[in-house]
């Protein structure tokens, strides 16, 4: 497996993070959050599940992109799909495909469109917590995630970069145990220690495509964790 598969993926764990009161911690093994498995091959997915004792697989992402980007998975691992948002929420069809880089290429020329594209981060963040469908589904994979745990069956849930739909479930989650908020915030902002050169390669490459710095620059920020955005998400949540 390659040896930066984990910054890659955007992985890391939510076990060991203590709870409010100080007397427990979040069950350790039990819990994982990344990005799309699809930058694995079946091979290194496979080794990934075994290492970490993965048992189940929560995708959140929507059908156009689990179509485009599957699971490579063994066949041993439960696989669910429970995507927070609709395609229609975000804009993504057949037509334009669901991964930025993607979509740079094919409208490197036309960067006001571009512009257009990138979305209100804060607005979707809160409607993953207040939309009813989008609320509902955080709540399913909060109770598949505990569900899972209550049995030490070890749970991988993801979405694309592993950032905002992750997030906002992780965030849910850490609530369920009773975490607090700066540590939700904390594990929130560790993808941009993770992510950090890949998407300074992403930018780059955007800059490099489009000729057009500005672009870069808004494109490296929708890329990067923001700690408003999680805390809009928060202030409207409640367990």
């Amino acid at each position: 497996m390659h040896k930066n598969y984990t910054k890659r993926l955007n992985l890391r764990e939510l076990g060991g993070i203590p709870f409010s009161d100080g007397k427990g911690v979040v069950p350790e093994g039990l819990f994982w959050r990344s990005g799309k498995l699809g930058v694995l091959t079946k091979a290194e997915c496979e080794m990934l599940c075994r290492q970490r004792d993965i048992k189940c697989v929560i995708d959140l992402r929507t059908s156009v992109e689990v179509s485009e980007y599957p699971d490579p998975l063994p066949d041993s691992i439960e696989y669910i799909h429970i995507p927070l948002l609709k395609d229609s929420a975000i804009g993504i069809t057949h037509e334009t495909s669901s991964d930025p880089m993607t979509i740079v290429r094919r409208l490197r020329k036309n960067p006001e469109e571009l512009l257009r594209m990138i979305p209100d981060f804060k607005f979707i963040y809160r409607s993953m917590v207040t939309d009813e469908y989008s609320r509902s589904q955080v709540a399913k994979a909060v109770a598949k995630l505990r569900e899972n745990a209550s049995s030490d069956r070890a749970t991988l849930f993801h979405c694309t970069a592993g950032k905002d739909r992750t997030g906002i479930v992780a965030m849910a989650l850490l609530k369920s145990y009773d975490v607090g908020d700066d540590a939700i915030i904390k594990d929130y902002l560790q993808t941009n220690r993770n992510s950090f050169w890949h998407t300074v390669r992403k930018s780059l490459g955007i800059a490099l495509m489009t000729r057009n710095l500005h672009l870069a620059r808004i494109a490296y920020n929708g890329f990067m964790a923001h700690r408003e955005h999680i805390e809009a998400a928060m202030n409207e949540y409640s367990v």
